[in-house]
């Protein structure tokens, strides 16, 4: 019978979940991964399995605990423009807060479209984020806080476009250029 582990598993998720958020799945070596969550080997693997399972478990807590809670302000009925804009000022101000980017942007980059189950995952936070950004656009639309001929789905693409690049921007520290690529969609929204 298998021993019970003397460490709170959830803690030592989040454990590898920041490491490999900093480094990479291919950058993080089980040794790394030992030395971070101060467990042995066979705790690791006897908790988690192999790296490659606690990564993808990584992802998960990643989408359930930081990424979709998130978006909670958009998730609302009555979301519309105010609630968008406040949401991507708080998004470009994490920018510059957290180098390390989007754990799940920085896994789809260094997968590149080969691990299906990486892929699955950022769809679905891709898929979550157009949800609900469509939804504060059209209620936006309809109380005619944002005048745009242009369908509300596509709206929500471009922002999901201009997210992903203020990622890129915040990592390589061109803040002044996502501050002001910010306030030209903001005011391309409204105009």
């Amino acid at each position: 019978m298998a021993r019970k582990a003397n460490f709170d598993r959830d803690e030592k998720l989040m454990e590898a979940m920041a490491l490999f958020w900093q480094k990479g799945y291919a950058n993080t070596a089980i040794s790394d991964l030992v030395d971070a969550l101060n467990i042995n080997r066979f705790s690791l693997y006897n908790a988690f399995g192999d790296k490659q399972q606690l990564y993808y478990e990584a992802l998960d807590a990643y989408l359930n605990k930081i990424s979709f809670p998130s978006l909670s302000e958009l998730t609302k009925e009555t979301s519309s423009m105010p609630d968008l804009e406040s949401f991507l000022k708080r998004f470009a101000a994490i920018q510059r807060q957290n180098t390390s980017g989007c754990f799940m942007q920085n896994a789809l980059v260094e997968h590149a479209g080969e691990d299906q189950h990486v892929l699955t995952k950022g769809n679905a936070l891709f898929d979550q984020l157009l949800l609900v950004i469509t939804h504060a656009i059209l209620n936006a639309q309809q109380s005619n806080e944002i005048k745009s001929s242009l369908p509300a789905e596509d709206l929500a693409r471009l922002i999901l476009n201009h997210m992903q690049g203020m990622r890129v921007l915040g990592k390589s520290k061109r803040y002044d250029d996502l501050d002001t690529a910010l306030n030209c969609l903001l005011t391309l929204l409204r105009s």
